[in-house]
């Protein structure tokens, strides 16, 4: 039975979320129920390892048998319950985490070795249903601080009863919950107002179990391989590099460079002082023809640090370049590389024909020795 008393409702905001998340995680530890607002809706935060707690939500949400989705504060810790999720889910784990979308991923028939709470023989069949675990990694300050604070696995439905609209607002939890649930930490309206988007990888192709915030075609293209080659005005060297990395891909893949795209496979190039809408050098145009790269209708571009988070891999013409290109963009320093390990790719700007081709003949090698390696 429900306790007559009032929840508990604390303010917390993005700039100063850590004191609202030490009391709702403090909350989770005691086995408390804890609305608190992701960035799409508000949801019920209960500590699964505590099976009473667990049974509190069931009852709450009318929800017997089916588990609730597992959320997280940080991306890296979905990793500390399923260890090896398929490659598609890893590459939108890497480009869209945090963010507003929850993966139904394929658990192997048991939790990672080590993951929170895993000594509990129960624990696997209180978050999986048909060795799928459904995960979230939310987006809201306050929710990933209190998330990242509890060692322990945390599931959340959204906060609102059965048939009822999910809550966008603290007051929308009241609403319906109010003495219901223990704790209500208020960071204010939603970001989205909208329902995460749910993605299911437990089959070899990927579905949308749900329409949300991110629409199919956004999913598509985060799981597009993205390859971009930076250069210093996108004029000569990357966009030779990208033209030739295209024919010696699609020649691994068996397929012509038109099919590419087909293929899950994308490569872009830009500058980091690139003028927006140049053409590629005339010598550039005639060097990459030589290994089969047609690149006359290039435009240049300028690097962007939403460029090079998105991207599977950056490849850089020199050190300098990689340098500029981790103040961009410092969450994807692990993917962006110089080119050639050897040394860096000299400009060839202002000089012959020849010196262009030899630039190019570089550019091919190096690509080549990476492919031979094996690309992400």
């Amino acid at each position: 039975m429900w306790r007559d008393m009032k929840t508990q409702v604390i303010t917390s905001d993005s700039s100063s979320p850590w004191a609202a998340a030490r009391e709702g995680a403090a909350a989770l530890r005691e086995g408390k129920l804890v609305g608190f607002a992701t960035e799409t809706v508000y949801g019920i935060a209960v500590n699964a390892a505590i099976p009473a707690a667990l049974e509190r939500l069931r009852e709450l949400k009318s929800r017997p048998d089916r588990p609730f989705s597992l959320h997280v504060g940080r991306a890296a810790d979905i990793y500390r319950y399923v260890a090896a999720p398929p490659e598609l889910a890893r590459r939108l784990i890497d480009k869209a985490l945090p963010g507003p979308i929850t993966l139904l991923l394929p658990t192997g028939g048991s939790l990672a070795e080590g993951s929170p709470g895993g000594g509990d023989p129960g624990l696997y069949g209180r978050l999986v249903s048909g060795d799928v675990l459904g995960v979230r990694c939310v987006a809201e300050p306050t929710a990933q601080a209190m998330l990242a604070d509890v060692d322990a696995p945390v599931v959340a439905p959204s906060a609102n009863l059965a048939g009822r609209p999910s809550p966008r607002s603290a007051d929308d939890v009241l609403a319906d919950l109010d003495g219901k649930i223990d704790l209500l930490i208020d960071s204010g309206p939603t970001r989205y107002g909208r329902d995460s988007t749910i993605v299911d990888f437990t089959a070899p192709a990927w579905r949308i179990v749900r329409a949300g915030v991110i629409d199919e075609r956004m999913i598509q293209k985060m799981l597009t391989r993205l390859y971009v080659f930076v250069c210093t005005g996108n004029t000569c060297r990357s966009p030779i590099a990208a033209g030739v990395a295209r024919v010696l891909l699609a020649k691994r893949l068996g397929v012509s460079v038109a099919e590419l795209a087909s293929q899950g496979v994308e490569v872009v190039s830009a500058g980091l002082y690139a003028m927006e809408g140049d053409h590629a050098s005339p010598e550039a145009v005639v060097a990459a023809a030589e290994f089969g790269a047609e690149i006359a209708a290039h435009r240049s571009r300028k690097a962007t640090s939403e460029l090079i988070q998105s991207a599977d891999m950056v490849f850089c013409m020199t050190q300098h370049h990689v340098e500029q290109a981790v103040q961009l963009a410092p969450q994807a320093a692990s993917r962006i590389v110089r080119l050639d390990p050897r040394g860096d790719v000299p400009d060839p700007i202002g000089g012959s024909v020849g010196d262009y081709r030899d630039v190019a003949g570089l550019i091919a090698s190096a690509f080549t020795r990476r492919l031979d390696r094996g690309l992400p």
